[in-house]
């Protein structure tokens, strides 16, 4: 297969390409070079263990390969590595197939995961044409897909970025308001709390002060309970001595009548 792919990228239009040539301090399995592009091939008819595949993806890239492809089997990894997933490795008549890492672009105008297969050679040509690159889809995933879907997604993201900063200017606008209309509603309800207060204490002086009236009434209450006694007791008395004076000016007008009459 890697001699195979050495034919196909001279035929595609390679400078050169060699199979298991140094570079570095790595041998990749295929190295190509047309212009200024030095590109590495892996092959790899097993799944790549991903963290030795992407220490050696940055190791190759560090010895000077700006390109790097992983052609493994299909799975999960394609998504995470620079690679694309071939359907046969021993295919006859070399009809080595894609049926994964590919990407186009999706309804929304972003790239997608292309579900549709494509031959080896098919890639080999536009990918040595500059007509195929990779890119990231998010942070974590990517995939190889034309120059034109790239800037079609690129266009797209470019546009939500540029919807989500304006949004994102307006929810800061509308935080503001709302952070200036809260200090507003914190002074109005210090300055209420500062009337309350207020409120507080004056309607504690004045429970004070009717507390002192009703204590005061209360002390006269007790004062005109106990003249009224004093005054009571005192007719009373008086009553008493008006009787006995008038018992005693009867038993003298007796005694002065009992005398003229025995004389």
């Amino acid at each position: 297969m890697k001699f195979w792919l050495r034919g196909r990228l001279l035929a595609a239009g390679a400078d050169d390409a060699g199979v298991d040539v140094a570079v570095g301090t790595e041998t990749p399995d295929l190295l190509w070079r047309k212009g200024d592009r030095l590109v590495a091939v892996e092959v790899s008819s097993a799944p790549p263990e991903l963290a030795e595949a992407r220490q050696r993806t940055g190791t190759l890239k560090s010895s000077g390969c700006s390109e790097v492809l992983w052609l493994c089997p299909p799975g999960f990894w394609t998504a995470q590595l620079p690679a694309l997933g071939i359907d046969d490795f021993a295919a006859e008549g070399c009809e080595y197939r894609i049926v994964g890492g590919l990407l186009v672009t999706g309804p929304g105008g972003v790239v997608v995961p292309r579900h549709s297969g494509c031959d080896l050679r098919e890639f080999m040509t536009a990918w040595v044409a500059e007509e195929l690159s990779y890119g990231y889809r998010d942070e974590h995933t990517g995939g190889w897909a034309t120059v034109t879907d790239w800037e079609r997604h690129t266009r797209t993201q470019a546009a939500v970025i540029a919807r989500q900063r304006q949004e994102l200017q307006n929810q800061r606008s509308a935080l503001a308001v709302a952070r200036k209309a809260t200090r507003d509603k914190t002074k109005q309800l210090m300055r209420l709390n500062h009337r309350l207060e207020r409120a507080e204490v004056a309607s504690q002086q004045q429970a004070d002060d009717l507390a002192q009236a009703r204590r005061r009434i209360a002390d006269h209450n007790r004062v005109d309970a106990t003249l009224r006694m004093t005054v009571s007791s005192q007719k009373s008395a008086l009553t008493h001595w008006q009787l006995i004076t008038w018992f005693a000016v009867l038993i003298i007008i007796t005694f002065v009548a009992a005398g003229v009459f025995l004389k």
